[in-house]
């Protein structure tokens, strides 16, 4: 073999085995390297997903609360006054008044209303979850109210009846002559009624989370004697928080910032207890009388948050 043909065989044997030679793996650094951005990604992605998924709860929240106004004023219009909170024979409440015009005319059909509303007759309808009724911020863990021995499905949406007597006393808020809220015990009220103009007037407030008692989205202590009157307020909740029970809507108290104390400046958020709360960051929402619905800040005035309870104190409430 000619001295050029031996140095050209070398060549391609070398460049054989250098195309043929394995790729390398990663080291252990590489490797180190990708989780720890891939960690970092993680973390600057996550906050948005969260915030993405609570804006989206908080809108079907406002939904519910839209659905649950118009069902007022559908009402309304049907039968020339709103829905009591309660029937002053058998205790029906508004939650079952409006069922028809919610779209939840199965539930209604099935209700007895020639009976009371815990009556044998209506203990099984009255355990049905009605999604309009549940933000779906609340956390999934909740259970049934239970009044009575028999449980019944939740509302997180209740009227504020009235503001507590001990409250409209404290000095916290300018006192109210008609501390009453639009919906208060088996009283008849007309929107005409409501003397403050409908835009200055709360129907609906969210009141989340019971029967569960939670003071600043924390379970709150199984007992607590707190100056709210309830000397056991996990027995209370229990009892009144079903969309059926009479007993769910709330005469508001002020709070201290434990969130366990009465009375004191604080109306929203610091416990569901006699309170406006809600588990949304920041405030809760509410409808009013008008229709609308509106996001308030937690930091709202007592004595605004007050205004709007009341509709027949001539207040015209402002921007809040």
């Amino acid at each position: 073999m000619a001295p050029q043909e031996g140095e050209r065989m070398r060549e391609l044997n070398q460049k054989g085995r250098l195309e043929f030679q394995p790729s390398r793996a990663f080291t252990l650094i590489e490797l180190l390297v990708v989780i720890a951005i891939i960690g970092v990604l993680v973390g600057l992605l996550l906050p948005a997903v969260q915030a993405a998924r609570e804006a989206a709860r908080r809108l079907q929240c406002s939904n519910n609360l839209k659905q649950i106004a118009l069902g007022f004023h559908n009402y309304h219009s049907a039968y020339r006054q709103l829905p009591r909170q309660q029937d002053p024979v058998n205790r029906h409440t508004w939650a079952v008044g409006i069922l028809p015009f919610i779209e939840q005319g199965a539930i209604y059909e099935r209700y007895d209303f020639d009976v009371a509303w815990n009556a044998v007759e209506n203990r099984e309808i009255i355990q049905t979850n009605i999604s309009t009724y549940l933000c779906p911020t609340t956390p999934d863990n909740r259970s049934f109210a239970n009044d009575g021995g028999f449980p019944t499905a939740t509302t997180d949406y209740v009227p504020p009846g009235s503001i507590a007597a001990e409250f409209n006393r404290s000095g916290h808020i300018t006192r109210r002559k008609n501390p009453n809220g639009m919906l208060k015990g088996s009283k008849v009220t007309r929107f005409r009624d409501a003397l403050d103009g409908l835009s200055n007037t709360l129907l609906m407030t969210e009141c989340a989370g019971r029967p569960q008692f939670f003071v600043k989205n924390r379970l709150g202590p199984s007992t607590n004697v707190n100056g709210c009157g309830n000397a056991d307020v996990t027995q209370s909740l229990a009892k009144w928080g079903g969309w059926a029970n009479p007993g769910h809507s709330i005469p508001i108290h002020g709070f201290q910032g434990d969130g366990l104390t009465c009375t004191g400046p604080y109306v929203i958020n610091k416990t569901n207890n006699n309170e406006a709360y809600s588990f949304h960051t920041g405030g809760l929402q509410i409808n009013l009388a008008d229709g609308s619905v509106r996001f308030i800040s937690e930091q709202i005035s007592a004595d605004v948050f007050a205004s709007l309870i009341t509709y027949q104190e001539h207040e015209v409430v402002g921007e809040f």
